[in-house]
């Protein structure tokens, strides 16, 4: 019974999950991106917004975009507990796909990433979360030594062949473009996570981690890697200035 009920709660192929915090400057360019994938013709897919209590124009820049989305729905959700835990188990609860891919909201998406990653999810079905190549795109070029720091801005270039993760030693996906088989999270994730994001002057992560860990420990499940498809993160050059 159960599982009827979750066959008629999951009528969407693919979700895209984008909590944000002050994203108004941001978003446009993500939602451009969305706008513009391919090979999507035969996919039920849906684009939400969570809302993590912004401040800005979030709101309408959504709003604004909701007539543009033809090829899919464009949903919002306001999450007024603030941090990303919150706004990802928002966009759990709120998702109607049998995948949820979380973009950050300045993650722009290659055109063939919905796709790819859908497909691989498919092809994959014992595989609880993957990740694919992303790349940087930066105001400024990097100094010569960046490669020692990128994987902590969730730089992955990993080359052209799939791999498994290692999870036991910590080797995990980014949370960036990162793409969860629904199921195995509703199964292993509690509802009150330890970690919450960085919140206001907490600069304290490890959300994501986290959420892989409980679907690792109780599903011993798979966190795969395709090169197949391609994500771009944004970063001003502020940003650039503090890691350097």
């Amino acid at each position: 019974m159960q599982q009827e009920l979750q066959e008629i709660i999951e009528t969407v192929d693919f979700t895209v999950a984008i909590p944000t915090w002050n994203g108004a400057e941001r978003l446009p360019q993500v939602l451009d991106r969305l706008l513009a994938q391919t090979g999507t013709e035969n996919l039920r897919w849906e684009v939400i917004v969570i809302d993590n209590n912004s401040s800005d124009r979030t709101p309408e820049v959504v709003s604004d975009y909701q007539k543009k989305f033809t090829q899919c729905q464009l949903k919002y959700f306001l999450e007024t507990q603030q941090g990303l835990a919150y706004g990802r188990l928002r966009a759990i609860k709120e998702s109607q796909g049998k995948f949820v891919a979380f973009l950050d909201d300045d993650n722009l998406a290659a055109p063939d990433w919905v796709l790819q990653s859908y497909n691989f999810g498919e092809e994959h079905p014992r595989a609880g979360a993957w990740s694919g190549q992303i790349h940087g795109d930066f105001e400024v070029t990097p100094p010569d030594n960046f490669s020692q720091i990128q994987a902590f801005l969730a730089i992955r270039e990993h080359g052209q062949k799939a791999y498994i993760f290692d999870a036991e030693n910590l080797k995990l996906p980014p949370g960036a473009a990162l793409v969860i088989r629904k199921q195995a999270w509703r199964e292993s994730v509690p509802q009150q996570l330890v970690f919450k994001g960085r919140i206001g002057k907490l600069m304290i992560g490890g959300e994501d981690t986290e959420v892989l860990l409980y679907i690792y420990i109780k599903l011993v499940g798979k966190f795969g890697i395709t090169p197949k498809w391609k994500s771009i993160i944004k970063y001003p050059t502020d940003d650039l200035k503090q890691v350097t």
